[in-house]
């Protein structure tokens, strides 16, 4: 019997880095994580990075086939990762040739877009495995995105093809890292969320938001769910705004490219009935009649771990 094939999957996301031991299925034998600072730039970063990899149980023995990155940015044709927009002094990096001589190995190391990557794992083992094409969506720190065609990243002319999170969905609306205004990123990023919605909170004093803020939880798009939850109307009027502007960016996209399925990842796809259902109704009513009765949005199956889970399967591609 063949022995099972295992890769090292790597997410690097904007506030945190996540490693794991991957089987060829998709199961996860082995997880950790470590903060990114990435005000350290992409020499500490990647130094980060080596480090993590280094740590993982089994690095020193033969059985594993290679290592999977997953990083935010276009990768471009020679598979250099250029200017990603939440990581300050980062250009135009060659990530791979940098990890191998920080790891001092000779393992494959693939290095790919880290929305791309998450789609991948969909594509593979989750929920759109049963579907040739699809919208994949990352809603995380940013908002990125990937397109599945006939059951593979499809890149475009330039490595950039699926970035979703820029699409503009008020051309004079708020300000986005990458430079441009009203992005949909600039909306259900979590950071611009959460700072959207403690402005706002300061017009809403009975807010329960307030009485958790108070007893030391971090104001993010899963405490307001949380509220939300709970019954409370700034969250749940929030959330829905918000679903309804995801929805207005899906529909271009799909309108666009003649696609008939999205997959919501990241950690706001459980938000499925306050944040995922409005965002259904707005996608609904914006598509074009010709597809709007084949249209469909599904959350992820393997919600933050895609992209490690993406990463490592790549590897072993």
């Amino acid at each position: 019997m063949m022995a099972e094939r295992v890769a090292v999957g790597v997410d690097i996301g904007g506030t945190s880095i996540k490693f794991g031991l991957v089987r060829d299925d998709g199961t996860i034998l082995h997880q950790t994580s470590n903060p990114t600072h990435a005000e350290e730039g992409p020499d500490g970063v990647l130094m980060r990075v080596a480090v993590g990899v280094r740590s993982l149980p089994g690095m020193d023995q033969s059985g594993v086939a290679g290592i999977g990155v997953g990083v935010p940015g276009m990768m471009n044709r020679h598979g250099e990762i250029c200017h990603p927009p939440n990581f300050p002094g980062w250009e135009v990096e060659p990530v791979a040739k940098k990890l191998r001589r920080m790891l001092e190995t000779d393992l494959p190391i693939a290095v790919e877009n880290d929305a791309n990557v998450a789609g991948y794992a969909e594509a593979y083992a989750g929920t759109g495995s049963s579907d040739r094409d699809f919208l994949f969506v990352t809603l995380g720190t940013g908002v990125g995105g990937c397109i599945i065609q006939d059951g593979r990243i499809w890149h475009g002319g330039g490595g950039g093809a699926g970035e979703i999170g820029h699409i503009t969905v008020d051309m004079h609306g708020q300000l986005c890292n990458c430079g441009s205004r009203g992005c949909l990123e600039a909306y259900i990023g979590q950071r611009y969320m959460s700072d959207l919605a403690r402005t706002r909170l300061q017009r809403i004093p009975d807010s329960m938001l307030h009485a958790m803020i108070a007893a030391g939880e971090e104001l993010s798009p899963k405490t307001i769910d949380e509220a939300a939850q709970s019954g409370d109307e700034f969250a749940v009027g929030f959330l829905a705004e918000m679903g309804e502007i995801l929805g207005a960016g899906l529909a271009s996209a799909l309108n666009m490219c003649d696609i008939r399925l999205v997959i919501i990842g990241g950690g706001m796809s459980r938000a499925d009935r306050f944040l995922l259902e409005p965002a259904r109704k707005s996608l609904q009513a914006r598509v074009l009649k010709s597809i709007a009765p084949y249209v469909e949005l599904r959350p992820a199956r393997f919600f933050n771990d895609a992209g490690m889970i993406g990463a490592a399967l790549l590897a072993m591609r």
